[in-house]
C-alpha cells in the first residue's frame, strides 16, 4: 500500500497536485509564485502531443517483428499483463483493460504466425479480485481461441513478472523467449528478463512514436489534448521506473537473476 501511495504521488498527476497544494499552503512570495509556476508548466508541456512524443521517443528502440525471421532460440511468447476494469457490466465483472487486451491480442497474432506456446503474466492487489494474468487467459480463450500453456498470476511488477514467470519457464525447458508488451515498457522488461537467465526477443506492439513523425508534424502538435497528457503520464513513471530498477540494483548489490537463485 505504502508503494502505491507514494507512487500516486509523484508521478502526474499526483505531483503536479501536490505542487498546487504546497503553492496554496505558502499563498504569498516568491516560493509560492514559483511552485505554481512549476506546476503550470509541467501541466502544460505534459499537454502537449510534440512534448508526449519526444519523451516516449528513447522508450521505443525496438522495431516491429518480422514474422517472416522469428529467431530459432525463440520457444515460447511470454505477454506481459497491464490491468484490468473493474466490474464491467458487460461482461458480468472484471476483465482485461485496453492494455492487457493490446498485449494479448498481439500475442494471439504470434502465437498463430509461428505456432509457440503462448505464456502471461500478472498478478492483483490485495483488494482486487481475480489476478490479471488469469483475466487475460480467459479472454486468450473466449474472445482469440487461443489456449495458454502457462499462466503467473502473483506479480505486481515487471520485476516480478521475471523473476515468478522465469521458473515457469524453466519447469517447461523453455531458454527464449518472444516478450511481447507495450513498444516504451519493453526496454526494461528486456532487461529484466535477461537478468533472470532468458534469450530474449522483443516483441513490441503499441508502438507512439513514429520515425517520420517530425516531417508529418502539423498545428495539431502544439495543442494540448488529454491524450497527449496521458502519453506523457506513462513515459514519465517508465522512465522513474527504470531509474528505481537501477537505484535498487545498486543498493541491494544483485541481480534479478541472483535474488531469484537465492
Amino acid at each position: 500500500m505504502l508503494y502505491s501511495i507514494i507512487k500516486s504521488l509523484l508521478i502526474p498527476p499526483g505531483i503536479i497536485i501536490l505542487m498546487l497544494a504546497l503553492a496554496l499552503w505558502l499563498r504569498h512570495g516568491v516560493a509560492a509564485r514559483l511552485v505554481t509556476f512549476v506546476a503550470f508548466a509541467t501541466l502544460t508541456l505534459m499537454c502537449l502531443p510534440v512534448i508526449a512524443t519526444s519523451l516516449m521517443r528513447p522508450l521505443e528502440p525496438y522495431p516491429p517483428i518480422d514474422l517472416e525471421a522469428v529467431p530459432e532460440a525463440a520457444q515460447a511468447i511470454v505477454v506481459l499483463g497491464a490491468g484490468r476494469r473493474i466490474n464491467a457490466p458487460e461482461y458480468g465483472g472484471d476483465t482485461v483493460d485496453d492494455g492487457s487486451l493490446r498485449r494479448i491480442r498481439y500475442g494471439a497474432l504470434l502465437h498463430r504466425s509461428t505456432g509457440l506456446p503462448l505464456y502471461v503474466t500478472g498478478g492483483r492487489l490485495e483488494d482486487e479480485g481475480a489476478p490479471v494474468g488469469r483475466l487475460m487467459a480467459d479472454a486468450l480463450i473466449a474472445d482469440y481461441g487461443v489456449r495458454v500453456a502457462g499462466v503467473e498470476t502473483e506479480s505486481r511488477t515487471t520485476w516480478e513478472n521475471a523473476t515468478l514467470t522465469a521458473p515457469l519457464l524453466a519447469r517447461d525447458g523453455i531458454g527464449g523467449i518472444l516478450l511481447v508488451t507495450d513498444a516504451w515498457h519493453l526496454p526494461r522488461a528486456v532487461e529484466l528478463f535477461e537478468q533472470v537467465g532468458l534469450e530474449v526477443t522483443p516483441a513490441p506492439t503499441a508502438f507512439v512514436y513514429r520515425p517520420d513523425w517530425r516531417g508529418d508534424m502539423g498545428y495539431s502538435d502544439w495543442l494540448p489534448s488529454i491524450k497527449a497528457f496521458s502519453t506523457s503520464a506513462y513515459a514519465i513513471h517508465e522512465h522513474l521506473g527504470r531509474l528505481w530498477y537501477q537505484l535498487r540494483a545498486w543498493a541491494q548489490g544483485a541481480s534479478p537473476a541472483e535474488q531469484v537463485a537465492a
